[in-house]
């Protein structure tokens, strides 16, 4: 199991090594990255706790009880997201990366 995990590390870094991409080039993509997927994902989790609250409003008994917990992990999951968009943004604030995506040249000469 553990060369399984040595294996896919190394197939996971072999782009990072063989771009020689550095650390400030990896946290933009990851910025950018988060940038345009966390609008899309905080919209989704805020449709999913509405979704059950609606469910909870409408149902009894025991599929109360189930919408009730829904609702509770709707709200962990918007908590963690938001939290983790906002620990990039103060990571790339604190040591000014640039945030915009690395371009590569393909051409060689």
């Amino acid at each position: 199991m553990k060369k399984y995990i040595v294996l896919s590390a190394m197939l996971a870094l072999t782009p990072v090594v063989a771009l020689a991409v550095d650390l400030e080039d990896i946290m933009g993509v990851f910025s950018n990255l988060m940038g345009v997927a966390m609008p899309i994902l905080i919209s989704l989790a805020v449709i999913y706790f509405v979704w059950s609250l609606v469910q909870y409003m409408l149902k009894s008994g025991e599929e109360k009880d189930a919408a009730k917990a829904n609702m509770i992990w709707g709200i962990v999951i918007l908590f963690v997201m938001v939290s983790v968009w906002g620990l990039v943004n103060v990571l790339s604030d604190t040591f000014d990366l640039d945030t915009n995506a690395p371009t590569i040249d393909w051409e060689v000469s």
